[in-house]
């Protein structure tokens, strides 16, 4: 019987080591987890300026003075081609959000109120931003995107 007993020790000791640790995952190739949307670096934003480039398809006709600058992690300021604006921001990971925002009342040209007015529209509507081919593109909820705005001073 003393034979027995060392093939059964070598025999448990294999059948210990093809199963794995508990830790092991036993899935062959698990799938990978869907890439985030890239957002934009949310650390660097603070002190940037940007101009707007295109508003929803629209070309604005003040576009290098339609400005929107992040004064810091919470606070955006700008100007809407006619009134200048100052208000709150909410930054987290991609997700953005801006609002209340206060603008000054000067009236302007009809056109340039009409632009302005579609973006302190958007603004509002706002609520993630990426930062693609050197533009920062802000999306609304459903992830459309709002408007266009590169660097700029």
């Amino acid at each position: 019987m003393r034979p027995f007993v060392p093939l059964a020790l070598v025999a448990s000791l294999l059948a210990a080591c093809a199963s794995p640790p508990p830790f092991e995952s036993t899935t062959p190739n698990p799938v990978p987890a869907p890439a985030a949307p890239a957002g934009f670096d949310t650390a660097t934003i603070a002190g940037s300026v940007w101009k707007v480039v295109d508003l929803k398809g629209i070309g604005l006709k003040q576009a290098d003075q339609v400005k929107l600058q992040f004064v810091s992690a919470t606070e955006v300021a700008g100007f809407g081609g006619c009134n200048s604006f100052t208000g709150r921001a909410e930054l987290a990971g991609s997700a953005i959000k801006f609002g209340p925002l206060a603008a000054t009342q000067r009236a302007c040209a009809p056109q340039a109120m009409a632009e302005e007015s579609m973006y302190f529209s958007a603004l509002g509507r706002v609520r993630s931003a990426r930062e693609e081919n050197d533009q920062l593109v802000l999306l609304d909820e459903s992830g459309s995107a709002l408007m266009r705005l590169r660097r700029g001073q």
